[in-house]
């Protein structure tokens, strides 16, 4: 009776074993379906056709976008402004005295489990003519920026030096992004990378005299915003290890800096004729900041230019209503790009090249990334099934021989 009594307990902890790695396996195959591996084929393989269009990728087709929308502060490369921090210095309030630049202490907790939360909005905003209009985008907001945030060349490592473009989905994979928005300017005819690109401590290329707003990160996590010097830049003894360049200064010290940001940029800024329309027209707007913790913030309201979408006047009060203390503007128009887990969560701007019908993902320059903090597994779930299953299985045998 008691080898009959095993025979039966050994048959239905074999049963239950089996069903209980079926029941795993599949939850573990919907898991990585749900959260995919950073740069895996089925990352993308989960999204819709809508999303596909989107990101301009379907199965071995690449659709590209027609670049119909672009947004530039400068006509062309060779009339971005170059001047010597005397002069920015000049150009600044008396309330800011002659500093170019304001420092922030990192967010730095580690009680907090999270590395970014993203969270959508729809809200009503009024331009200058007390004209009320629908505004929405994303709002991101990380924590530990200095194990937790990146900038991320195009298509990864080197993308700048091969003035390389590429969509914010194909270089979010890259750097396994849970966030990614675009981030620096670029040269539209050739790729290049404008501006200042310190990515994950590397210096990839120094702004060569152009003096535009920047967003950093130094070594022992201090966040910087504003103007920098050559010798800022290359400051060894606690450099740079996150540094992009952006075009005005939207929110400093939680005050609207728009129109001091306009004089200060750049000497006799009217003379190109183009920098006035780039603040007032409305257009899709992407912004990097930090709010009153230190916890680094990315913004972006969807739009398409002249028609719909915000003035950086907007978007600067819009951001120091959300509590943001220091903020500037990226990249917008038709290069603005949210990626969420490898998919695209906004609208992008662009018409896609070969079928004007749909929208496409522009490729564009450096990316701003959160992520997991470097080292840490995103897979813990999967380790802690498999560890359920030895325990039980170890369980299993411990009881057999016991019986």
């Amino acid at each position: 009776m008691a080898g009959q009594l095993k025979a039966v307990y050994f048959l239905m902890s074999s049963v239950y074993l089996t069903a209980t790695l079926f029941v795993l396996t599949a939850d573990n195959r919907r898991y990585f379906a749900a959260n995919p591996t950073p740069g895996t084929s089925d990352e993308v393989s989960r999204r819709s056709a809508h999303r596909v269009l989107l990101s301009g990728e379907s199965g071995g087709t690449r659709m590209r976008s027609l670049d119909d929308d672009m947004l530039l502060p400068y006509s062309s490369y060779d009339q971005w402004p170059r001047s010597n921090l005397s002069h920015v210095r000049d150009c600044q309030p008396v309330i800011f005295g002659d500093t170019t630049h304001e420092t922030f202490p990192g967010h730095e907790n580690s009680s907090v489990t999270s590395s970014s939360t993203t969270r959508y909005f729809v809200t009503k905003l009024a331009d200058f003519r007390g004209n009320v209009k629908d505004a929405y985008g994303h709002y991101t907001v990380i924590n530990n920026p200095l194990k937790t945030f990146s900038v991320v060349e195009p298509g990864g490592p080197n993308g700048c030096i091969d003035r390389r473009r590429s969509t914010v989905v194909k270089t979010s994979k890259v750097r396994g992004c849970r966030a990614a928005v675009n981030a620096g300017f670029f040269d539209s005819e050739t790729g290049a990378c404008l501006g200042n690109v310190v990515a994950d401590g590397r210096r990839v290329q120094d702004s060569g005299g152009i003096q535009n707003v920047n967003f950093g990160i130094r070594k022992d996590g201090t966040i910087v915003v504003g103007y920098l010097s050559e010798l800022d830049v290359l400051q060894e003894d606690n450099p740079f290890v996150q540094l992009v360049t952006g075009v005005i200064w939207l929110v400093r010290n939680g005050t609207v800096y728009v129109n001091e940001s306009k004089l200060t940029e750049c000497a006799g800024l009217q003379e190109y004729g183009t920098m006035d329309k780039f603040v007032d027209v409305v257009s899709a707007r992407s912004a990097v900041g930090h709010d009153a913790e230190g916890r680094v913030v990315l913004v972006h309201i969807d739009g398409n230019t002249e028609e719909r979408g915000v003035s950086l006047w907007e978007f600067a009060e819009y951001l120091q209503s959300l509590g943001v203390v220091n903020a500037i503007n990226l990249d917008g128009g038709g290069s603005v790009t949210l990626v969420l887990d490898g998919g695209i969560a906004n609208y992008p701007a662009d018409h896609c090249a070969d079928n004007q019908t749909w929208h496409c993902a522009r490729e564009v320059s450096t990316v701003l990334c959160a992520h997991d903090p470097d080292g840490a597994t995103s897979n813990c779930r999967v380790v802690n099934m498999h560890t359920s299953l030895e325990v039980l299985l170890l369980c299993t045998i411990v009881g057999w021989f016991l019986q």
